[in-house]
C-alpha cells in the first residue's frame, strides 16, 4: 500500500435531517431542550451561475462536545434547492457526515477501497461569531447520490471548528453532549459494506429489526435513527415530560422519541457522563 493510501482515522460527525420549513422543524428541537445555532444560510454551485451562490435552504445546528446533529430547512422557495429530490421522497434523516483531519488523505484512502466518494470540494458558509459575520469553510468528500440510495455521506474536514462549536452553543436545556451512533435501516447488504469503508459509528440494520426495536417503519433505506447522550438521563426524561413530550420504552429498556417529535429521526436517549 502506497503513502497516499495510508488507512486515516474517521469518526462519526453528524446526522442531517431535512424539512421543507426551517422555522417549525426548529421550533420542534427547541421543545426537546436542544440550544440550536443561528440560522446560517448554504451556499454552493448553482447551474448557470458562477462561483458559490446562496441556496434554498439554510441550516441550525444541534452542537454536542461530540458531534451535532443538523437541521436543514427552506428558507427561499426560489432559490436553487439541490435538497429538492430528498424531500421530495420524504422530510426526515437524508444526510451522515463522518470527520477527517485532511481531506486529501482521506479521499485517496477510501478511494482505494471504494467507488462511491466523489473527490474532495469546498464549502462555505457564513454566520455570527461573536457578533461578527464570519465564514466557516470545510472540504467535503461527497457520495454519489445514484450509488447510496440510502442518503448522501460527507467525508468532511473542518477547517474552521471554532466558528462551529461555539461554546454557549453547547450547552443545552435537557443536558445532551454527544452523538453517539447512527442506525441506518436497509435490506441491501449494499450499504453495511459502504458504512465498513466509512469506518464510524454507524450500524446498518434490517427494517424487521428496526421495527421489533423500535416500533416504527421508516423509509427503507435511510438514516433512520441516532443515539444522543445526556449527563443526568433522569433529568433529561423530567423535562420532556414536562413539555408533553412522549418518551417511549422497549423491552430492552431503552428510550427513545418518536419521529413525530424529532423531524423524521428517531432519538434513542442514553445516559452519557
Amino acid at each position: 500500500m502506497t503513502a497516499t493510501a495510508a488507512p486515516v482515522h474517521l469518526s462519526l460527525d453528524h446526522v442531517g435531517t431535512v424539512v421543507r420549513n426551517l422555522a417549525g422543524g426548529a421550533d420542534r428541537w427547541q421543545r426537546l431542550g436542544f440550544t440550536l445555532s443561528p440560522q446560517s444560510r448554504q451556499r454552493g454551485a448553482v447551474p448557470g451561475e458562477a462561483g458559490m451562490q446562496p441556496w434554498a435552504t439554510a441550516n441550525r445546528c444541534a452542537l454536542f462536545r461530540r458531534g451535532y446533529l443538523e437541521l436543514i430547512g427552506v428558507v427561499d422557495p426560489t432559490a436553487h434547492n439541490p435538497w429538492g429530490r430528498f424531500l421530495d421522497r420524504f422530510e426526515g434523516p437524508h444526510l451522515l457526515a463522518v470527520r477527517c483531519e485532511q481531506a486529501d488523505a482521506a479521499y485517496a484512502s477510501l478511494s482505494a477501497r471504494s467507488a462511491f466518494l466523489d473527490p474532495p470540494v469546498a464549502r462555505e458558509r457564513r454566520l455570527t461569531y461573536r457578533a461578527e459575520e464570519r465564514t466557516m469553510r470545510f472540504r467535503n468528500i461527497f457520495s454519489r447520490d445514484a450509488a447510496c440510495p440510502e442518503g448522501r455521506y460527507i467525508v468532511i474536514e473542518h477547517q474552521t471548528p471554532e466558528l462551529l462549536w461555539q461554546e454557549e452553543l453547547l450547552e443545552h436545556e435537557n443536558g445532551a453532549c454527544a452523538l453517539l451512533d447512527a442506525l441506518v435501516v436497509a435490506s441491501d447488504p449494499g450499504v453495511g459494506a459502504r458504512l465498513a469503508v466509512l469506518g464510524a459509528e454507524a450500524t446498518a440494520v434490517s427494517p424487521q429489526a428496526f421495527a421489533a426495536r423500535f416500533g416504527a417503519t421508516p423509509p427503507v433505506p435511510s438514516f433512520a435513527a441516532v443515539t444522543i447522550g445526556f449527563r443526568d438521563l433522569a433529568r433529561t426524561l423530567d423535562l420532556l415530560a414536562r413539555r408533553g413530550v412522549p418518551v417511549e420504552r422497549n423491552a430492552r429498556g431503552e428510550r427513545w422519541l418518536a419521529p413525530a417529535h424529532t423531524n423524521g429521526l428517531v432519538i434513542r436517549l442514553a445516559e452519557h457522563g
